[in-house]
């Protein structure tokens, strides 16, 4: 089976409690409900992108104590460094009737990836023609990987929420497609461009505007996913769509948004058609 995507990133033990409301300081809320369950930014694009009928290759790092990274497809080939006297990443998650949400995650395993190890799944990056990577793995192994993957020919898809304080413009650099937020674009321009914005005032911004500083971010195609609609900033590649800027009407987001993108990119006619296909799914 050989693969066609290759997924790079976190996994974690995800431990998810549903509550009325959410706690506020000093006092708690009681759960409805509670269930624990494998996670992570790369397992939950890898089971999308499996779901989407791609033989998709994961790539992550797990400790010595995890329970089980069980719950793949069929099609998924997954290769994991076992780090040794580590625990295994946990994200905590508390959500509320609305869909409201507090996450916490402690990185653990995740921390360690290796360059090296990644690099030793060359059988993996030599079938794929995507890598679809996030920066909850060592941010080192993160832009290594960005790298072998472009002397490779493969198409580099960059998820960098929660923007971890390592991440820097050598990542951006490094990336064809970069997926961000509204919340991770505000954050990004103060960080990089030293622009203070919010994400309230992104989403009062005209597409010019954004795509302003987007071109600043990143030379590749920029997708920044607003409230109800994401625009499309694309760089010298517009990957088959008639415009360089555009907005379609639907909001994509999440892990299974990124990874049917990157899973629906392989055989799309152009970028847009895959954009629509990943929002609907995560719609």
């Amino acid at each position: 089976m050989p693969v066609r995507l290759l997924v790079v990133g976190g996994y974690s033990e995800e431990e998810r409690w549903r509550t009325p409301r959410l706690p506020r300081p000093g006092e708690p809320a009681y759960a409805d409900d509670f269930e624990r369950r494998p996670g992570g930014k790369a397992f939950h694009q890898v089971v999308a992108a499996a779901r989407a009928g791609v033989a998709t290759g994961l790539v992550a790092a797990i400790g010595d104590d995890t329970i089980d990274p069980s719950g793949l497809p069929a099609n998924v080939i997954a290769r994991w460094q076992v780090v040794a006297g580590v625990r295994t990443g946990r994200t905590a998650l508390i959500v509320d009737p609305r869909g409201a949400l507090l996450s916490v995650l402690s990185s653990g395993a995740n921390e360690h990836l290796d360059a090296d190890f990644v690099a030793a799944q060359d059988d993996l990056m030599d079938e794929a023609r995507i890598l679809l990577i996030s920066t909850e793995a060592n941010i080192d192994a993160v832009a290594a990987t960005l790298e072998r993957a472009g002397e490779k020919r493969l198409l580099r898809i960059l998820d960098p929420g929660p923007l971890p304080a390592g991440l820097s413009v050598r990542e951006f650099a490094s990336t064809d497609v970069l997926l961000l937020d509204v919340h991770e674009f505000a954050r990004v321009c103060g960080r990089f461009l030293s622009i203070d914005i919010t994400a309230q005032a992104v989403t009062g911004m005209d597409d010019t505007t954004i795509n302003a500083l987007a071109r600043r971010l990143c030379a590749g195609t920029v997708v920044v996913s607003l409230d109800r609609s994401c625009l499309v900033s694309h760089g010298a590649d517009r990957h088959g769509d008639a415009a360089d800027l555009y907005r379609v009407p639907t909001c994509g987001s999440g892990d299974v948004f990124k990874g049917t993108l990157a899973a629906r990119l392989l055989d799309a006619r152009c970028f847009r058609d895959a954009l629509l296909a990943a929002c609907d799914a995560a719609g």
